[in-house]
């Protein structure tokens, strides 16, 4: 007696077909998905090699900048302030690293990558880690706690948009990869100095290649 194998039937070939293409599609999405994550913005990939002469220009930007917001100036005294990519790019590069290890931070913290790129009203910040880039977006601009005219504004720099890599992620979970902490102390648009004086943020403008502060600093010491 010969045994017969049954030719498969329509149904199990149709429900076999739909698993692999199910299969397949699922395997394009995490492809495409772990792709786009690991592949690094354009622009983060500019090159800022620390020597000794970025080492002077960094030491000489974060001294002159210091001196500007230090300087003792006229009764409500308001002054301006250009800040140029490159400039933050190079102390980013040269300076940064051991700020975060005057902080305390590990040495991995310490030696990643960080680039900022300046656009039309928009900052980009990025920064290396271990599994990726992570990239934040923020929108500097002067906001008002309320809507009565006398109320002082507020520096706003809340993050509008996130991405590991090309892509595009929630913002909540940015402070998992972004060096949101250097802003932090930013958002209440005023800083006391060593001596009681106030500088106060006015106005914030984001260009092409640079960021311009208006500012004010106040001569009374309390």
């Amino acid at each position: 007696m010969t045994n017969t194998v049954a030719p498969e039937s329509n149904h199990m070939k149709s429900r076999r077909g739909s698993r692999i293409v199910k299969f397949l599609l699922v395997f394009i999405i995490l492809a495409a998905v772990i792709g786009l994550s690991k592949r690094s913005p354009v622009w983060f990939q500019r090159q800022f090699t620390t020597d000794a002469q970025m080492e002077t220009r960094s030491a000489n930007f974060e001294q002159g900048f210091a001196a500007q917001f230090t300087k003792v100036r006229g009764q409500d005294s308001v002054w301006a302030i250009r800040i140029s990519e490159t400039d933050m790019n190079e102390w980013l590069a040269s300076r940064l690293p051991k700020w975060l290890e005057y902080q305390g931070k590990s040495s991995q913290e310490c030696n990643r990558k960080v680039l900022v790129r300046c656009r039309q009203d928009h900052m980009d910040i990025a920064a290396e880690n271990s599994w990726g880039v992570g990239v934040i977006e923020i929108t500097p601009r002067m906001q008002s706690s309320t809507k009565e005219i006398a109320t002082p504004a507020t520096l706003n720099i809340q993050p509008t948009s996130a991405a590991i890599g090309t892509l595009s992620i929630p913002t909540f979970i940015i402070s998992t990869f972004g060096p949101t902490d250097m802003f932090e102390s930013l958002q209440a648009s005023e800083f006391r100095l060593a001596d009681g004086r106030r500088v106060k943020v006015q106005d914030i403008e984001v260009l092409p290649g640079e960021i311009r502060m208006q500012l004010e600093t106040s001569p009374t010491k309390n």
